[in-house]
């Protein structure tokens, strides 16, 4: 109906008689038919509903729709949302966590243990009560113990090798450590070993050396039955002929079996005094000798070359040092201590003078032979 209404138009526009063939009218009719339609599609898409709202298809409505599409809850109701998937490694790896952090506990534990058990702590309240001016010699040794007697397993053994002038308490620094280890284990453990009385001959060097191995062997073999540390205290080394200094370095040696790698040596002696004296006189202090000391030990003997060796100083005493050596001297023989005649009884010992400071030349050697003169 519409294509004849059209028709009719188009041929009174253009006359009664039409040039144009009925299918070309036809296929003109079905292009405009097809651009009206697609026009207003556009336009419907584009436009604006009259009440102001976008147009259902337009891009902006599908948009807020997609926005819209979760859905809300009350605030008064449970939302159920699904559960997500938990991994299977998380508990196997909290309980991993768990277990370590129980053996390192453990082993901390075990490490305070050990230690206790030698009571360093009372050793080294002794120690800074009874032996005078070598506060920083005191602190070495101790972190030495302290380090070495933490575990009971060890690479190597431990030789502390402290070195110093006469006089200035090295032997009595030796029975305080035998007394105290004697008091804290096994009394047969430590060995305090005087080289003077127990190996006066220097011809009897090789006999005195096999049986300080055999003593060692023994002592290390009960050791390791009780699971112990033992202790050597080896007094005034510097009188050790070589047979024994070179028994000693085999022990030394970190190619042993283990119960040969868990014990202490401590070595007393005046070797390198002359390198110690002149780092005090000079540096007013011991700081800086370990060098000099090794090397010139070294040249007396390949032992203390060896890593296991610990090298020590011990600095000279000062005058106030002294003046404390009289005063427990005298309260020992029951004297008065008077200040003033202790004065004077330190006026009497020779001094070397050093940035202001005055340093026994004997230590405190001469104290009791002056306090029993008294």
């Amino acid at each position: 109906m519409d294509a004849q209404v059209e028709t009719d138009r188009d041929e009174k526009e253009g006359g009664s008689a039409s040039i144009l063939s009925p299918q070309l009218k036809a296929m003109i009719r079905i292009k405009k038919k097809y651009l009206k339609r697609s026009n207003s599609v556009r336009l419907s898409t584009n436009s604006v509903v009259s009440d102001g709202s976008l147009h259902p298809k337009s891009p902006q409505t599908r948009k807020s729709k997609r926005r819209k599409s979760r859905v809300l809850f009350p605030n008064d109701t449970l939302i159920f949302k699904p559960k997500k998937e938990r991994s299977g490694a998380n508990p196997f790896l909290l309980l991993f966590i768990v277990i370590v952090f129980i053996q390192v506990y453990n082993a901390i534990e075990n490490l305070d243990d050990h230690v206790l058990k030698y009571d360093l702590e009372g050793l080294e309240r002794s120690l800074h009560r009874e032996v005078f001016g070598q506060q920083k010699a005191l602190e070495e040794l101790m972190d030495h113990l302290n380090d070495y007697l933490s575990t009971y397993a060890h690479q190597q053994p431990l030789a502390l090798s402290l070195h110093g002038a006469s006089g200035i308490g090295k032997s009595h620094l030796g029975r305080l450590l035998a007394r105290h280890f004697r008091s804290v284990i096994d009394d047969k453990l430590v060995v305090h070993y005087l080289s003077k009385h127990q190996c006066p001959l220097q011809d009897a060097a090789k006999h005195c050396a096999s049986k300080l191995a055999q003593r060692i062997s023994e002592v290390v073999t009960r050791a390791e039955e009780e699971e112990q540390i033992p202790f050597f205290i080896l007094d005034e080394v510097e009188l050790m002929p070589p047979p024994l200094l070179d028994t000693l370095q085999v022990f030394l040696k970190s190619n042993q079996t283990n119960e040969f790698l868990n014990v202490v040596y401590v070595f007393l002696s005046t070797l390198g005094q002359r390198e110690i004296t002149a780092q005090v006189l000079q540096n007013a202090s011991t700081a800086g000798a370990h060098k000099p000391l090794r090397e010139a030990l070294s040249l007396i003997h390949p032992i203390w070359t060896e890593p296991a060796v610990e090298l020590i100083p011990l600095s000279l005493l000062e005058r106030e040092h002294v003046i404390q050596c009289f005063l427990e001297e005298m309260t020992l023989e029951g004297f008065y201590p008077d200040l003033n005649h202790v004065e004077r009884l330190a006026d009497e010992l020779a001094y070397h003078t050093a940035a202001g400071k005055q340093y026994a030349k004997t230590g405190c050697k001469q104290v009791v032979g002056k306090v029993n003169q008294l």
